[in-house]
């Protein structure tokens, strides 16, 4: 790889890195928040709510 090229393309990726890595851990620890369980928990169904079919 062209030495230019790579002083260009590394800091562009690492920005990028650390953007993801940033969000990742975002929705990580707010996802569960949100949903007030974890989201791999079983949803029990409302008892308010009826059992039916959405089609």
């Amino acid at each position: 790889m062209n030495a230019d090229l790579k002083n260009f393309v590394q800091p562009i990726a690492q920005a990028i890195a650390v953007t993801l890595f940033v969000v990742f851990t975002l929705a990580f620890f707010s996802v569960p928040y949100v949903l007030q369980q974890h989201p791999g928990d079983p949803q029990l169904p409302s008892q308010h709510a009826d059992l039916r079919h959405m089609t």
